[in-house]
């Protein structure tokens, strides 16, 4: 059901993030979409994801919930949906539509969002 995913960060300026953490930290740009997002490989098992953030559709960058864990769906968003919640999970919501992206969330016990993303491209 899960097939990889992303530790998502909300940036106020995609240029000046990307060119932090690829000429700063030395990350590889994997895929950079326009000015919304960008993957970084932080190496073979870690990729980053930049999102730019416009608050209030979407969180404040440095706030709370501005890094979270974005995990990849095998199959369609409403199997995964299904499945998790027939293992118990509470899905917050309605399925988000991107042109890129669906994206549904759900909280582990402690609270902290997790986002399952069905990619479209």
């Amino acid at each position: 059901m899960i097939k990889g995913g992303v530790a998502s960060i909300y940036v106020t300026d995609m240029k000046r993030s990307v060119e932090f953490y690829q000429g700063v930290l030395g990350l590889t740009l994997r895929n950079q979409v326009g000015g919304d997002w960008a993957e970084l490989e932080a190496g073979p098992s870690l990729t980053l994801g930049l999102h730019i953030a416009r608050p209030p559709e979407t969180v404040a960058a440095g706030t709370a919930g501005a890094v979270s864990v974005e995990l990849h769906v095998a199959g369609t968003m409403e199997d995964a949906v299904s499945s998790l919640a027939n293992r118990g999970a509470a899905i917050e919501g309605e399925i988000a539509n991107y042109e890129h992206v669906r994206i549904a969330m759900l909280r582990d016990p402690d609270g902290n969002a997790i986002l399952l993303a069905e990619l479209l491209d």
